[in-house]
């Protein structure tokens, strides 16, 4: 349960709140009894956020949805007022982009700051943020880890401002995770940054913008045959948040993931078995060897990582089931 007060609950604001990753970390934040604090684009897009509201009737947390924008200065200011803990999982990452640094940059660094200069504004009552970064703000594709795997040490330092296409994406990270870490400094707030690889599990809500939903979806429906090879759990994600704001000795960055390179081949495989009258998309082999130290979040938060296994089968089922994913027969 959530760590209880004399006044009552603990509250959390979740920006991005109707995200893939936003709405796992309502759903656990809620089923722990939070009082939570959710921000979105628009609250009269209820299309979008009819999950989130369906949630919190079935959960014992409290709900409540606030309209802010990550450009607007100020935007953030009465959402995070008295709350005990900050969230901020709200930032773009979209492949398709004409204009990487309004799509992506400017939002993930100038939300990020904003967000933060709001919560500067009441450190009297807020015991820590927590960030969600990427794995994006560590891979080196060219130079490689530091070490012999990737760990919460490494910066991927190969991305400037001027970056394109997957890159600019990853430069959005790891500018948007240096600017929190130099606004906690200047402010003297707690921050704790976690750092996902590419996300499966089970999906809440009917939308299909995210582009691991849309990715997985090419997968179940036959138009794609790649995915990004380093992969963890949403449920995961949205645990190592909730550990890292309520543990006193979190600190620093955690990196959730799977330790090991999983082949889309082997995924697809998965899913034919599994699933014997749909066929999948046929994904590439790739060796299977250990890329990642994910041992930090599991010895310092005591995050138990999903199988990659039941992530994709999960995910795979919530998408058909919810008919954003309709896969082919194999007949």
């Amino acid at each position: 349960m959530a760590p209880i007060q004399k006044e009552g609950a603990y509250t959390a604001v979740v920006s991005g709140a109707s995200g893939f990753i936003g709405t796992e970390l309502v759903k656990q934040l809620l089923e722990k009894g939070y009082n939570v604090r959710g921000t979105v684009r628009s609250t009269s897009h209820t299309d979008k956020i009819q999950h989130l509201t369906k949630l919190a009737e079935a959960l014992p947390g409290t709900l409540s949805l606030h309209e802010a924008n990550l450009l607007q200065d100020g935007s953030f200011d009465s959402v995070v007022s008295d709350a005990d803990y900050v969230f901020h999982t709200a930032s773009p990452f979209i492949r398709d982009v004409t204009d990487a640094k309004k799509q992506l940059i400017k939002p993930a660094v100038e939300g990020t700051k904003n967000v933060l200069s709001s919560v500067a504004k009441h450190t009297n009552t807020i015991k820590r943020v927590v960030l969600t970064s990427s794995f994006a703000s560590i891979v080196k594709p060219q130079a490689g880890p530091s070490s012999d795997t990737y760990s919460e040490e490494d910066w991927n330092t190969e991305v400037d401002e001027n970056a394109q296409g997957a890159d600019a994406y990853r430069y959005s990270k790891v500018a948007a995770e240096k600017a929190a870490w130099a606004a906690s400094k200047q402010s003297g707030f707690e921050l704790v940054t976690i750092c996902p690889t590419f996300v499966l599990g089970p999906v809440i809500s009917s939308r299909v913008d995210a582009t691991s939903i849309l990715d997985v979806k090419g997968i179940i429906e036959g138009t794609n045959d790649t995915l990004t090879p380093w992969v963890c759990d949403v449920r995961d994600i949205a645990r190592a948040h909730i550990l890292a704001a309520e543990i006193p000795s979190a600190k620093g960055r955690y990196l959730v993931s799977q330790d090991s390179v999983v082949p889309v081949k082997a995924m697809t495989d998965l899913l034919s078995k599994h699933f014997p009258q749909y066929k999948f998309a046929q994904g590439k082999d790739a060796e299977v060897k250990k890329v990642i130290n994910n041992s930090k979040v599991q010895q310092e938060l005591g995050l138990q990582i999903h199988p990659w296994q039941e992530s994709i089968i999960d995910m795979a089922t919530t998408l058909i089931q919810r008919g954003i994913a309709k896969p082919v027969s194999a007949q």
